[in-house]
């Protein structure tokens, strides 16, 4: 497999745009084709609103979609599952075709509400590449860039030692309330000091947390 990047989608949006416009943070969940003719994608959104709650974002939807392409399943007064189907661009249905896997998708706004996101996709092949970026040229949009073509990095994933002093960090009740082992505790049955022992799970517990909270963390390296 071989991870591409490009740059310069015209991946407007009125989805994501609506959900912004009402000052809703999102989350894409999921995506994918919703009929073998791959020519509407079915899109699965985790939304958090306001105090206004869920309803204004829903009526603001179902203004411009048919009833059978929204569902919502309610996750709390300001929280919601959003299902929403729409037309699906000519650069995804490539994609789907060659059984690429989106790791970032550009119809997700902008990043700092200025750099748009740039289509970050695993394809089996590199002359893959070639295609969607026709695709992302098609009807008149502007060309997208290639700028990125080479390994998978993997930004997300913890290394072995962090793994195991998180996972040994929870058996044996570091993070219980009250605390059920020290950090000593920990450090011996990982062998190592504890100052190694803290920097494994502070370094684990920040790669979990960016997931949620940024959109690309920095790589480190392994302690």
């Amino acid at each position: 497999m071989v991870e591409i990047v490009l740059q310069g989608m015209d991946a407007e949006d009125w989805v994501t745009r609506t959900l912004t416009s009402l000052g809703a943070t999102f989350r894409l969940v999921a995506c994918r084709p919703s009929d073998r003719g791959r020519r509407r994608l079915l899109r699965l959104f985790e939304i958090q609103t306001d105090e206004a709650g869920v309803a204004p974002v829903v009526n603001r939807l179902r203004s411009r979609l048919a009833s059978r392409d929204l569902a919502v399943s309610d996750l709390g007064p300001t929280r919601a599952l959003l299902r929403v189907s729409v037309p699906m661009p000519a650069a995804c249905s490539v994609a789907f075709d060659l059984g690429d896997f989106c790791i970032r998708c550009p119809f997700l706004g902008k990043e700092d509400a200025v750099a748009p996101v740039p289509w970050k996709v695993l394809v089996p092949r590199i002359d893959d590449a070639r295609r969607l970026l026709r695709a992302a040229g098609r009807n008149g949009a502007p060309g997208a860039t290639l700028i990125r073509a080479g390994a998978y990095r993997s930004r997300w994933g913890l290394t072995v030692r962090q793994e195991r002093a998180l996972r040994t960090a929870f058996e044996i009740g570091y993070f219980d309330y009250p605390r059920r082992a020290s950090l000593s505790t920990l450090a011996n049955r990982l062998g190592v000091g504890r100052s190694t022992a803290l920097e494994l799970l502070r370094k684990a517990s920040t790669k979990l947390a960016a997931q949620w909270f940024l959109p690309e963390p920095a790589v480190d390296s392994a302690p």
